[in-house]
């Protein structure tokens, strides 16, 4: 039985020379090359698989190469004929007449009535060297195909879209020129073009099932994810057992957030084809996203199993460990991601997000691995910096352009989204260059107010980056760092005078091409500064609020109500840990009746859920204490905040939007500022007047958390108070801190125009 991964199962011999055969035939040499190689090592002597592999090289004009695999095919067989003319065909083309013909005298030695041989052999007499008709033959329709076929697979473009468009001259309705050539056209990114090809051929012939599913792929590349849908939907119509369209049907649902469909469909494409791959590593990212962890875990090492240098199966599972908070588990599934695809720039960003996770790693140790990323990644596009013509009037309309996949509701556009929406438009036009699939009310919003709009969904970081630069952009500003979805790549191109990196991830991103990150003097104190390979500008608090959601009132604290302190925590659940728990638990066992109610997106897995109640109860803490939560909509979520009295703060990554959003909800956020890198909270906290709220280190935080929960008539002063001094102050006040922000870019721009030269 020969083992071959791109079927469903073990192929005998003859069943792997059949499928080699069919895949020749649809011009797919690479699959059926990889199958002849397959059979030579489970049996050298196959002299079929030799003689094909030597036809494959002809097709692709390797006459060298495919000397040398006739030649090994008569050593196993010098009775075939066919062998020897094989032979001579390639020996004539690559100019070694004598030879060819007495190849030719031995095949029609061997088939004296084969008529072929015979004009094969009149051709050579009569024209010594190769011309162009004798590649092409007779210039019919079906000898060029041939032609573009061969230039199509040796990878010129250019040649095989001439000769396909030569098919069309003679045969407008060859739909197989017609689909190839879209292939090529897509394959060159003239994604418009490719589909309207496309619709041509299955105008003429509708049940070309693979048509439809690459029409499919060209939509969503042009972001018209629906219509792509679409597409899928027919082929599968026309072909249910087409595993690829399920499987790319599957991609559209998860891009659209619909994961119960995009499961189904991946879930179709592997009963059809249980060695796909790609379909077990794409079920486990959805599995991922619905938390359901331990079935994520077995897809991605099932995608592993099938095929075990799977970059993005390794990077995948090393997300789900992530999120199960093993995080030196998840840092070497990452690595092993880098090992089988060292440029996979997100793997890394992924990897150094995971490292920051870390309770005990200092800021030096965590900046090396950026340093790395920019050593590997950045450094070599800085020979595609470019000059800058843009306009040098200090006084100008400044152009700023925002990075960022996230245009919609979402916890980042909360905090970064202020600044967009209350720019002076008279002396700021703001370029948006969106990342984003989904697309909602929020990103109307952005819209509205742009100047220019750009989707970069399916966007090269070099076309982008060029697109950028032939929009003039003064400031350029990445919004997301070493999150998922990032555009770091672009930046490291320089497409724009200043660059900064603001709001999305406090850790700066140790690049050359990065010029600035934004922060406080609280946010990366004085002494960590010198560790940071941009320069730090200071903000009065390092992030702010969108005042435009609708938030509910505020209520008193429930504990006058319940008689007992609710504590919360409502952070991302990869940002707690072992230690964490452990000294909330403390907390609560000081404070014998309170409870605390943990809400988090992933807890609507139940393993999650007891993983938790395993962890407190071992800690002396009975479940009846606990209150887990999982995902509701965003008001929920809101009005849940009227059922804490305090809200905890985790470490060493504490919340940001959280914090945010607990104090205009009345409710006072406890930090452990002394164990948290880059202490958003307590810069929030500083600026609402807060500080007695900035515990130092564990003991403070557990003294603390118990005056403050027996302080009854404190924590409702605040209550009241706390809405106010939230919108008066820069944390709510969005044309207070947008103008701060513009003052800054101003700054920044009249300093490059000084030291420009």
């Amino acid at each position: 039985m020969l083992n071959k991964d791109m079927d469903d199962h073990e192929l005998t011999i003859d069943e792997a020379i059949a499928k080699a055969v069919d895949n020749f035939n649809a011009a797919r040499f690479g699959d059926a090359e990889g199958l002849c190689n397959a059979i030579l090592a489970a049996m050298p002597d196959n002299i079929d698989a030799v003689n094909m592999l030597g036809v494959i090289a002809q097709k692709v004009n390797r006459h060298d190469m495919a000397v040398k695999r006739f030649l090994t095919a008569i050593e196993i067989d010098d009775k075939r004929g066919m062998l020897h003319f094989n032979l001579a065909i390639s020996l004539y083309q690559i100019g070694q007449q004598n030879s060819a013909v007495e190849s030719l005298k031995t095949a029609m030695e061997i088939e004296p009535n084969n008529r072929q041989f015979k004009n094969f052999f009149k051709e050579i007499k009569q024209n010594p060297t190769p011309t162009q008709s004798t590649k092409t033959a007779d210039n019919g329709a079906e000898q060029i195909l041939q032609s573009a076929i061969a230039a199509h697979t040796s990878g010129d473009l250019d040649a095989a879209i001439k000769f396909y468009n030569m098919v069309l001259a003679i045969d407008k309705k060859n739909t197989s020129a017609l689909c190839n050539m879209a292939v090529a056209l897509q394959q060159q990114k003239k994604l418009d073009k490719a589909v309207a090809t496309y619709k041509k051929a299955l105008a003429i012939k509708p049940d070309l099932v693979e048509a439809h599913s690459n029409l499919g792929n060209a939509l969503v590349e042009l972001g018209r994810v629906e219509e792509g849908a679409v597409s899928y939907k027919q082929a599968i119509s026309i072909n249910p057992a087409f595993a690829s369209a399920h499987n790319n049907l599957g991609k559209v649902r998860l891009d659209q957030n619909r994961l119960n469909d995009a499961v189904l469909c991946y879930q179709k494409a592997i009963e059809l084809k249980p060695t796909m791959a790609e379909a077990h590593c794409n079920l486990g990212t959805v599995y991922n996203k619905q938390g359901v962890f331990d079935s994520a875990v077995s897809s991605f090492k099932k995608a592993i199993s099938i095929k075990p240098d799977y970059p993005e199966a390794y990077s995948g599972l090393g997300d789900v460990l992530q999120e199960q908070g093993k995080y030196e588990q998840a840092v070497a599934s990452y690595n092993k991601a880098l090992d089988f695809k060292p440029d996979y720039t997100s793997a890394h960003s992924n990897m150094i997000f995971c490292i920051d996770m870390f309770s005990d790693i200092a800021t030096d140790l965590f900046q090396t691995e950026r340093e790395r990323f920019n050593r590997l990644h950045a450094e070599p596009l800085r020979k595609f910096w470019p000059t800058f013509n843009n306009s040098v009037d200090s006084n100008k309309v400044l152009r700023i352009g925002y990075v960022n996949a996230d245009f919609k509701h979402h916890s980042a556009s909360h905090i970064f989204g202020p600044v967009l929406l209350n720019h002076d438009r008279d002396k700021f036009a703001i370029y948006c260059y969106a990342g984003n699939s989904v697309e909602d009310d929020m990103t109307e919003q952005y819209k509205k107010i742009a100047t220019n709009w750009v989707s970069t969904v399916n966007m090269d970081d070099a076309t982008l980056a060029a697109q950028i630069h032939r929009d003039k952009i003064d400031v350029l500003v990445d919004t997301a760092g070493h999150t998922k979805g990032n555009r770091l790549m672009v930046f490291a191109r320089k497409p724009a005078p200043i660059q900064i990196t603001a709001w999305g991830y406090p850790h700066g991103t140790a690049m050359a091409a990065m010029d600035y990150l934004f922060a406080d003097p609280i946010f990366i104190p004085a002494d960590e500064r010198h560790k940071y390979r941009e320069q730090i500008i200071d903000l009065s608090c390092v992030i702010h609020l969108n005042p435009y959601t609708d938030y509910p009132d505020v209520t008193e604290p429930p504990v006058l109500q319940n008689g007992y302190i609710t504590f919360g925590a409502f952070n991302r659940l990869e940002k707690y840990n072992s230690e964490v728990y452990s000294l909330w638990a403390e907390l609560l066992l000081l404070l014998p009746e309170a409870k605390l109610l943990i809400k988090s997106l992933k807890l609507e897995s139940e393993e999650r859920k007891k993983d938790i109640e395993d962890y407190f109860n071992k800690c002396g803490i009975d479940k009846n204490r606990l209150i887990i939560m999982g995902r509701t909509s965003h008001q929920e979520h809101l009005r849940l905040h009227n059922n804490l009295d305090i809200m905890l703060d985790p470490f060493p990554h504490n919340g940001g939007m959280t914090t945010l959003e607990s104090v205009r909800m009345g409710v006072p956020v406890l930090t452990c500022e002394k164990l948290t890198r880059c202490p958003t909270s307590a810069s929030i906290l500083h600026v609402m007047g807060m500080d007695e709220w900035r515990a130092e280190y564990k003991a403070d935080y557990l003294e603390k958390g118990v005056a403050f929960a027996k302080d009854i008539q404190k924590l409702k002063t605040l209550r009241e108070q706390m809405r106010r001094r939230f919108d008066e102050s820069v944390l709510g006040n969005g044309k207070l801190y947008a103008g701060e922000i513009e003052a800054i870019y101003r700054k920044l721009w009249q300093k490059w125009l000084k030291n420009r030269h």
